[in-house]
């Protein structure tokens, strides 16, 4: 008697779930967060020193990228070189891009040479990657958004310094 008590509950319970279900599907932005207010503005104080220290890092996470590729494609490793771009694909659509995609940063005296070191790193990776034009639109936003700014420095090729101008023409002769 308990056991087909109990087996009946569950039944119960099963279908009750099913009722519940609905086939409507979630919209392609469900799981893109919206910007906080932090995000959407210009910072100052400890706000812009965590922006400033996350855009460090993901610049030394990009020349790591950078290095990893080289290595892979000299050891003609593809399954390597293939694995690490859908990673870094990743890792920029979720980290780098959102964190790139305000423009205030570009004009914020503390903060514009690293945006521009950092988008010069994305474009630089993404030509590895064999993404060229990926890295063309990443150049064409970086010449735009520093338009009349070409003289200013900045690290590239990496690990020295040169013109905006001259960075950006060199990675384009490599595209």
């Amino acid at each position: 008697m308990l056991r087909n008590l109990a087996r009946a509950m569950a039944i119960a319970a099963f279908a009750a779930s099913l009722g519940c279900a609905s086939n409507t599907y979630l919209p392609k932005d469900f799981g893109k967060a919206e910007k906080s207010a932090e995000e959407a503005g210009p910072l100052g104080g400890p706000s812009l020193d965590q922006r400033r220290e996350n855009m460090l890092r993901m610049y030394k996470d990009l020349v790591h990228f950078r290095t990893s590729l080289r290595d892979a494609a000299t050891r003609g490793d593809r399954t390597t070189t293939n694995a690490l771009g859908f990673f870094i694909g990743s890792y920029m659509n979720m980290h780098l891009d959102p964190l790139l995609d305000g423009e205030w940063q570009s004009r914020h005296p503390e903060l514009w040479g690293m945006d521009a070191d950092l988008r010069l790193a994305k474009a630089d990776v993404l030509e590895r990657m064999n993404e060229t034009n990926r890295a063309s639109k990443t150049l064409d936003e970086l010449a735009a958004r520093y338009k009349g700014r070409e003289d200013m420095l900045v690290d590239y090729p990496l690990g020295s310094e040169s013109p905006l101008g001259k960075a950006i023409k060199l990675l384009r002769d490599g595209i």
